[in-house]
């Protein structure tokens, strides 16, 4: 049998492959059982093994070069608008628009305690209440208050309001005194209130504060609403994020949000409100980025002047410093810590927990906010159970506050004259604007349009659709600066935003007769070629007019009486005759009245017979600033909203030109003004009179659709409108709606400013006699006294007759009221329908107007009526009234009197 070599033992051959590939290697024969295999690898490590790193790493390399270039510009994109707002493009501690400022004199009707509540509305604190020391600061030694004003009132580098001490005597200053060099000053600037922090589209009104001036009850309440962790984490409060998280799991849907302060500060001034993941991976970087810029405390001022607070009318309110004044009128300051916890109550949901319109949600919410910071141990059980029993407090709101105290129709109106000067209204934003507008005399403006609207409204109480769309509208004016100094553009700002002191074009009426009488005395004769005087006499009896192209128009007085005989220019103003303007506007050509109406800022004003009564539309702004002529020695000035616009650091960058533009002679505008005081003193406007107003002042009423009231002062010009918005006929006179606003107005003005009132200065250049206003010529003396009226003429333009007779003790008459209407013609035709009267028999003008005069359009061919088409040349001659030609022009008739010819 074979015999066998034992071979030796020899140990497996294994045949090696790419680790990368399979991990491991394998034997290259079979083993037995007992073999040795190698070990086993566990699972991540096979995968580790299997990896390229190769084709890993470059990625990663790549992703982390895209995201740190990410990080980097945003960065630099973050950094920048975070730098941005922090050099005040968001908002300046010293933007928005400024009241004019307060001027106190010496002898002055003015209480101590009206000082007082001004300084605190512009924002002055107690000495020794504030560690904010560039706030404005007050002290109260006796009867005298000695005022520091605060670092922002500097203009140019020069201190514009000055520390004084004001002593009052009663209710009257008493003396100014410089503190720092005790100089006795004639009047003293005083810092003025703020009307509207922010200027933009959406209506903002916010009011700037530091934090210094929050007190630490609004922090703790703020904070444990909030952000409890805010003074202890770096932007991003985790816990409060985890803590958001369970509850709104626990509740199904999203009950509390887990953003810190800071990064709502960056949502609110860089993001959008949306709730989308892509919002907060920047919402999160910018926060940090904040934290790394800013201090705690910068962060929370920001915040607390940032968040939107509710709505006021018309008006956002946002921030701490305007919620505080708004709901508790109060410097933010001084709030109590129920007050802290009411407010601090309305960052979760505004409009829902509003105090005014909802005290019962916002008291419930105050309390749970106190319960809050029970929790985060900022105050006591028992001293949040005291905050609780107090009721909320508020002071002031509504339509009232809104219009009375902020000037909205002012400040609508403020906007769009700075809007022409920059490209857009953002700029606005960052610029602190003085404005014109006196904030009492605002006050006195929609206190007087309310009073005397409701008893308007009592009027109308049985018209059908009652009161809808009544409205009111007042402007105030310097005649001599043309500064606006109040506006009261509607009855409630708040439903409305329609300003119609600007914007409203109505018919004027009787309130543009004055310009018909200030053309004729400038430069009108009559038809026996003298100079038209106030003295001129023109018949005051029906007529009618014919015009253009054989149109005719026939005014009638106001309630159709009319006075049947020549009346003096004078007295035709003081009874607002209608046709004796009509007639001196035909005497002097209409368009010398459109022209001078133009030149004083009456936009496009037609040349037809109607204009002399007020056809021409016109704004109360236009009216008053027209107006002003007359007030202001017949140079007439644009109206202003703005004095000067600075920057945040006080370096002027816009100044309001206040130049005149001249209209009328002062001597006109003298006689003008003496003819308007006679309408308040015994014509259409003595309703003013009857009211109280006993300043010296001229003025004209005006009834169209509407009522109007045009007066002045020597510095104040008023124009009051009364009417309904759909242009329906308001059915009463201006004597009767828009005078006794203008006399509520304009007493309490006067009271306030009396430097706006005085007496008028006869400019010279005049001569005064006295005439009979019979004739309106000379009156006789009899008995060593002198009869009639004084008038007043340019010089050489005075009556050189006298009256025929001096006496009316021959005169049938004598005994007739000489303003009832005559009993022969009572109602001689019936009255005519809309603007046209019917045609009048010829026998009964001719024999009870033989004086009259009228001035018709005829053909400077035939002498007849012309045609279009037919008459090419045609010229105005004066007929006696019942001679003038009735018969048209035509063809035929054309060339007959060519062939006589």
């Amino acid at each position: 049998m074979p015999t066998y070599k034992k071979q030796p033992r020899r140990a497996p051959q294994y045949e090696e492959y790419d680790e990368e590939e399979v991990y491991a290697v394998r034997p290259t024969r079979s083993l037995g059982k007992s073999a040795r295999r190698p070990p086993r690898h566990s699972g991540f490590g096979d995968v580790m093994r299997r990896i390229n790193w190769n084709w890993v790493i470059a990625p990663l390399v790549l992703i982390a070069l895209l995201a740190g270039g990410w990080m980097m510009y945003y960065y630099q994109e973050y950094t920048e608008r975070i730098d941005s707002a922090l050099r005040g493009d968001i908002f300046v501690a010293s933007s928005g628009i400024y009241a004019a400022p307060l001027t106190l004199r010496p002898g002055l009707a003015y209480k101590r305690e009206d000082l007082l509540a001004h300084l605190r509305r512009v924002g002055y604190l107690e000495t020794g209440t504030t560690e904010n020391q560039s706030r404005g600061q007050y002290a109260v030694r006796g009867n005298a208050v000695e005022l520091r004003p605060s670092a922002q009132g500097r203009i140019d580098g020069d201190a514009l309001f000055r520390p004084v001490r004001v002593s009052f005597n009663g209710n009257t200053v008493q003396a100014i005194n410089d503190l720092s060099s005790r100089e006795q000053l004639n009047q003293a600037l005083i810092e003025p209130e703020v009307i509207s922090s922010v200027v933009n589209a959406e209506r903002e009104k916010r009011k700037i504060i530091e934090f210094r001036d929050l007190p630490q009850t609004l922090i703790d309440g703020i904070t444990a609403t909030e952000d409890r962790q805010f003074f202890e984490h770096y932007g991003i409060n985790w816990r409060g994020v985890i803590r958001a998280f369970f509850k709104n799991q626990e509740a199904g849907r999203v009950v509390e949000g887990g953003s810190s302060i800071s990064q709502q500060l960056v949502k609110k001034l860089f993001l959008t409100d949306d709730r989308v993941w892509s919002r907060k991976i920047p919402e999160a970087y910018m926060t940090v980025l904040l934290e790394q810029r800013l201090s705690k405390e910068q962060i929370m001022a920001m915040y607390c002047n940032l968040i939107y607070l509710g709505q006021r009318g018309s008006y956002s309110i946002n921030g701490f410093g305007q919620a505080a004044r708004t709901f508790f009128d109060k410097d933010v300051s001084q709030l109590s810590l129920a007050e802290s916890a009411t407010l601090a109550g309305l960052i979760r949901w505004p409009n829902h927990y509003a105090p005014f319109q909802h005290p019962d949600r916002a008291k419930d919410r105050r309390d749970k906010v106190l319960d809050l910071m029970v929790e985060a141990d900022k105050v006591t059980p028992d001293q949040a159970a005291q905050a609780k029993t107090q009721p909320l407090g508020l002071k002031s709101g509504g339509a009232a506050s809104i219009d009375a105290n902020d000037a909205p129709y002012f400040t609508d109106y403020l906007t769009k004259q700075l809007e022409a000067q920059y490209d857009s209204r953002d700029a606005l934003k960052h610029l602190r604007i003085y404005s014109t507008v006196d904030i009492n005399l605002q006050r006195a403006a929609y206190q007087a349009v309310t009073r005397q609207m409701a008893a308007i409204d009592k009027m109308f109480a049985k018209r059908k659709g009652g009161t809808a769309g009544l409205q009111a509208a007042l402007v105030a004016m310097n005649p001599k600066t043309g500064d606006v100094l109040a506006m009261v553009g509607g009855r409630d700002y708040g439903a409305s935003q329609l300003n119609r002191a600007t914007e409203a074009r109505r018919q004027p009426g009787s309130v543009f007769k004055p310009f018909v009488y200030a053309a004729a005395l400038s430069n009108g004769a009559d038809d026996d070629g003298k100079t038209i005087t106030p003295a001129t006499m023109l018949m005051d009896a029906p007529r009618s007019f014919k015009y253009g192209n054989g149109q005719t128009y026939s005014p009638g007085n106001f309630g159709d009486t009319f006075e049947n005989k020549k009346i003096t220019l004078r007295d035709a103003l003081v009874k607002s005759k209608n046709v004796v303007t009509v007639e001196l506007a035909q005497l002097i050509g209409v368009s010398q009245v459109a022209q001078l109406a133009e030149r004083a800022g009456i936009q496009r004003v037609p040349t037809y017979p109607s204009v002399a009564l007020g056809v021409a539309e016109a704004t109360p702004l236009q009216m008053a600033s027209a107006y002003t002529m007359f007030a202001n020695g017949g140079k007439r000035v644009m109206p202003t909203a703005y004095s000067r616009v600075t920057d945040g650091t006080g370096r002027t960058l816009l100044q309001a030109s206040r130049e005149g533009r001249d209209i009328l002679s002062p001597q006109v505008a003298y006689m003008m003004t003496s003819m308007m005081q006679d309408v308040l003193d015994r014509g259409t406007g003595t309703r003013v009179r009857a009211m109280g107003f006993k300043g010296t002042a001229a003025g004209k009423t005006g009834s169209s659709r509407d009522g109007w009231f045009a007066g002045y002062t020597p510095n104040l010009v008023c124009v009051v409108w009364v009417g309904f918005d759909d242009n329906s006929d308001l059915g009463l006179t201006g004597g009767a709606t828009a005078a006794p606003i203008w006399a509520d107005f304009m007493t309490k003005a006067l009271q306030v400013r009396p430097d706006l009132g005085g007496e008028f200065q006869d400019p010279g250049g005049l001569v005064t006699v006295n005439i009979d206003p019979e004739t309106g010529l000379l009156a006789r003396s009899e008995a060593g006294s002198t009869a009639g009226r004084a008038e007043y003429f340019l010089q050489g333009t005075e009556p050189e007759g006298s009256a025929p007779r001096d006496s009316k003790e021959d005169d049938p008459d004598k005994d007739k009221d000489p303003y009832a209407k005559p009993k022969e013609v009572e109602d001689p035709y019936e009255k005519p329908p809309a603007n046209q009267r019917a045609a009048r028999p010829r026998e009964m003008q001719s024999q009870n107007f033989p004086d009259a005069m009228i001035s018709v359009e005829v053909c400077n061919t035939t002498g007849l009526l012309p045609v279009r088409g037919v008459c090419t040349r045609t010229t105005w001659r004066k007929f006696a009234f019942g001679k003038e030609p009735n018969d048209s022009c035509n063809n035929s008739r054309h060339d007959r009197q060519k062939i006589i010819n």
